[in-house]
This record gives C-alpha cells, structure tokens and sequence, in this order.
C-alpha cells in the first residue's frame, strides 16, 4: 500500500503507550508472534558479537535487547516516538539487559558520527516510510556505517495474500502502514542510496499453517511472501 500525500510525519504519532507495552508483553512471554521475528531477524543479521550495532526505529527494544544479549558491544536503540523509547527502557531493565541503550531520536538525522557502526538494523520501520523519507533514513545509515558494514530491512512484503486484501478493503490495513513495498522496489531504493545488496529473503509469519505453507512456497508464490529480509552492506574494505 502507497499512500499519495502521507509522510511518515504525519502517521508518526500513531502508537501509544498502550501499544508498545502491549508488544513488550509478547517479548517477554516470548510468544509465537515475538519468537517467529526475533528467528526471522537474526537470520538475516551477521554476527553480531563484538559488533557495534543500530537498532533504527527501535519500537519497544526487542532487537537493541537481542543485540546486547548476544554480545554486541554497543547496542543502541533510537526511535522517533517517546513513549517506544520510555517502554524499551523498561524492557531492558525487567530483562536484566545492562548493555542497551536506548535514544529518542529521528532516524533521518542520526546523533552518531561517520562509519561509527558495525550493523544497522530497521526491523517493521521501512512500511511506515514514504519514498523521501525512505532515501533519508537510507542516507543516514550509509553514513554511519563503517565501510563494509551491514544494513539489514526486514518489513512486510506488497505481494503476500494479506496486503492484496488490505488493499481491497477485505482486511484492515493499520493506517500508519503507509510505505508497504515490494522487494523488488525496496531492494531498488537501498541500491539508489549507494548499497549493494547482497541478500534477499522472504521469512515466514506466525501464525500455523500459513508458516508452513510460506516457508515451503514463498520462492515461486509471490502471494505467500509475507516479510521482505534485505542484507546490503556499504562499499568498501571493513574498516
């Protein structure tokens, strides 16, 4: 879904407190819907031990938590919306999580310097995206990666049998969903901001049955590609 005349300004709003605590209740009771993303993300994600890695448009924390819990020696979480980054605080402190950090901030204009990162990570942020926004928030990432470091995108995929409904009206679209892309073009706009992709993946949803039939058939149906991975990295020798 493209919505004309929307920017991701004008949906940034959106969420709530309310929202955010509720998908810090599925992290930590670790239920279906948080085990299947954390397993789609860390499949597309290099190693992160001893890694310097960004986590853009953090939400309640679940991946600057994952990073830092799995060795990253600087995991930082930065999100646009305050009440994300007042939940994703709590998150790491109930967790025990000491090596998390977690900023508010606006991912167009990021508050670290040249190649500073090792990874930078945009988990469900790219869909609420309009196009110009999208190149910015891709400009930023290229500049705070080192040389060779690794750009990962994991959101929901255009083609999947969801999105068509949503689109017709026969399922309701979440209205800040306002840059739902296909692979094809979001692998088109992280080549644009001077990436090469090295990588595209489809990872399968939650729920049963439809998990099987994605993980089996995703490559040939483009009906049940429900995320879009995109492993890029930035020009050059590792730094």
């Amino acid at each position: 879904m493209r919505e004309k005349g929307l920017s991701a300004y004008d949906v940034a709003g959106h969420y709530d407190r309310r929202y955010f605590q509720d998908l810090a209740l599925r992290y930590r009771t670790r239920n279906r819907f948080a085990r299947q993303r954390i397993a789609n993300v860390f499949s597309l994600l290099p190693d992160v031990r001893g890694a310097r890695v960004l986590d853009v448009g953090c939400g309640m924390g679940t991946f600057t938590v994952e990073a830092a819990r799995r060795g990253a020696t600087s995991a930082v979480g930065v999100d646009f919306a305050p009440e994300a980054v007042a939940t994703a605080r709590e998150v790491a402190a109930a967790e025990g999580v000491r090596g998390a950090t977690f900023i508010e901030g606006d991912a167009t204009a990021l508050p670290f310097p040249p190649e500073s990162r090792d990874v930078v990570l945009a988990a469900d942020v790219t869909e609420h995206l309009d196009d110009a926004t999208l190149g910015a928030v891709l400009a930023e990432a290229l500049r705070v990666l080192r040389p060779g470091g690794a750009l990962v995108i994991y959101t929901p995929e255009a083609s999947h049998l969801f999105e068509r409904l949503r689109d017709l009206g026969a399922m309701r679209q979440d209205p800040s969903h306002i840059g739902v892309r296909s692979a094809a073009e979001l692998v088109d706009a992280v080549r644009a901001a001077g990436f090469e992709v090295v990588r595209t993946a489809w990872l399968p949803s939650h729920l049963p049955g439809w998990n099987l039939l994605e993980r089996a058939f995703a490559r040939w149906v483009p009906l049940l590609r429900r995320r879009i991975g995109v492993v890029a990295r930035k020009p050059g020798p590792r730094g």
